[in-house]
């Protein structure tokens, strides 16, 4: 074999491969991300593991509308928030 014919099947399959890889679908995606709560790596999410997100995103939406930080969101405040946001997290294409 020529050392032309090797590094031209070495670059043939280095450029195929991507094309050639199977493509992730939008199911695949979303179980990875909820299997990434998996934190003890049992291959199983708890309730514990998921509710430590939900948790967490939970406390971070509300320090984002309570404007004051006084722990209490108002009328006005979450007006605001909605008014600021909703365009993120009410979009109509996922």
């Amino acid at each position: 074999m020529s050392l032309r014919w090797i590094g031209a099947a070495l670059l043939f399959f280095l450029a195929a491969s991507p094309a050639m890889a199977e493509v992730e679908s939008a199911t695949d995606k979303v179980v990875d991300a909820f299997m990434a709560l998996d934190h003890n790596q049992s291959g199983s999410v708890s309730y514990g593991e998921y509710k430590a997100m939900v948790d967490q995103r939970a406390k971070a939406r509300f320090r984002s509308m309570d404007a004051n930080r006084d722990g209490q969101v108002t009328d006005a405040e979450y007006r605001a928030f909605w008014r600021k946001t909703k365009a993120k997290w009410y979009r109509l294409k996922r």
